[in-house]
């Protein structure tokens, strides 16, 4: 099955597309095949040194892509039975290439070894640390028992590590050029890498257990960091990977200690300062920041205030409302996109809470205290097609859904 054929078909859910081509008896003499190193591997007649069980493992990654890249991924235990041993040592080697590299490097230095380790070269088989990549992303499909196993070996740490780093890569010479024996362009191998490097981490924070990760190794707060921090335009698209990852742990990942986490780090408070000194991003790249930033407070509201608070605190209302403003008397078609993505944002937002906000019937002249008063029940879903108005945090906001003579 070709590479191009694999990532289409894991792009749409955990199970893998089927290669036509592909016949039962082979899969199964692969899977004989597979237990029988993996046993060789676990079992060595003689004792083996770190190198030569790092090339056995290796050995045994094109088998493991070959067959479980036409399988169904829940499939996975029922036929390796080992298929949590191989998945921590897989792990383990992962973390292990990339520590070799990054030790004793500047972040410029390691970026370009560990891409270079990661790319795919002429062919996938010819290439380790694409087969390792590759392998990895075949298993965070898995139950939750892989990717908690897969955390145990700190590999959600160490990739968000390796994408920080990214930010510091150089800019690619000569990236539409067709090297010799090579079928991708440097850009094309580029783009592969970052696609599947970023669907791995995605998969991962679908779990709790790598946020959890993250927190204790102190790491999560690089993903802050990445989001709200400048990059050469080359590497964007790192940037905006780390929010996808920030956001996919938002929905997933928001356990008590990770949101104590990131009250205790600062995370929100360091956003909005990072996005206060920012004088070389475009209004829609502010945009994308704050719609990451909300991402959190509007999951996190859901159990708790103090993310709430913390963006409350570090006057974050205050710098909202001056940004809408500025973005106000810009009348740029890019700036105008920007400020009705923000505005709608912001909508949104205003809906946000952990407890239910019930009027006082204390206070005088309550409208609720009027005989015979019964609160409207709304015909929507709460939207007007006209203009509302939106009290968010002690601050107000006009929400229009289109332009009208307000």
């Amino acid at each position: 099955m070709s590479f191009m054929q694999r990532l289409i078909g894991s792009r749409g859910g955990g199970a893998a597309q089927t290669d036509p081509n592909s016949r039962p008896q082979d899969t199964s003499l692969g899977l004989m095949h597979l237990r029988k190193l993996f046993t060789e591997f676990k079992h060595p007649a003689t004792e083996y040194t770190q190198k030569d069980q790092e090339e056995k493992l290796y050995k045994m990654l094109p088998i493991f892509c070959k067959i479980f890249g036409n399988v169904p991924a829940n499939s996975m235990q029922e036929k390796f039975s080992d298929i949590l041993q191989f998945c921590s040592h897989v792990s383990k080697l992962m973390v292990t290439e990339v520590r070799r590299r990054a030790s004793n490097q500047s972040t410029e230095e390691a970026s370009c070894a560990i891409v270079k380790f990661l790319e795919i070269e002429s062919t996938e088989e010819s290439s380790a640390g694409w087969m390792l990549l590759t392998s990895i992303n075949l298993l965070s499909v898995g139950t939750q028992a892989l990717i908690d196993c897969m955390t145990a070996a700190s590999l959600p740490s160490t990739l968000v590590k390796c994408l920080y780093l990214f930010f510091d890569l150089p800019e690619l010479v000569n990236a539409e050029a067709l090297e010799e024996g090579c079928e991708f362009t440097p850009q094309e191998r580029r783009v592969l890498l970052q696609k599947v490097f970023v669907q791995v981490l995605v998969r991962l924070c679908n779990q709790p257990s790598p946020a959890e990760e993250l927190a204790r190794k102190d790491d999560l707060s690089l993903l802050f960091s990445a989001i709200t921090s400048w990059c050469p335009t080359h590497n964007v698209v790192w940037r905006t990977s780390a929010g996808e990852v920030l956001v996919t742990l938002s929905r997933h990942g928001l356990t008590n200690s990770v949101t104590k986490y990131i009250h205790d780090k600062g995370c929100v408070r360091h956003c909005v300062e990072n996005m206060q000194r920012a004088q070389d991003l475009s209004p829609l790249d502010l945009v994308e920041m704050f719609v990451t930033v909300f991402c959190f407070l509007k999951d996190s509201s859901e159990v708790s205030h103090v993310l709430l608070d913390d963006f409350k605190s570090c006057q974050g209302y205050t710098y909202l409302s001056e940004f809408i403003l500025r973005l106000e008397l810009d009348v740029s078609e890019e700036s105008v996109q920007a400020l009705r993505n923000l505005v709608l944002l912001v909508g949104s937002l205003t809906t946000c809470g952990y407890a239910e906000i019930k009027p006082s019937t204390a206070a005088t002249g309550s409208i609720y205290q009027i005989p015979g008063f019964t609160l409207p029940q709304p015909a929507g879903k709460g939207e007007h097609n006209w203009c509302t108005l939106s009290v968010l945090r002690d601050h107000v906001f006009i929400v229009c859904k289109h332009p009208c003579n307000v």
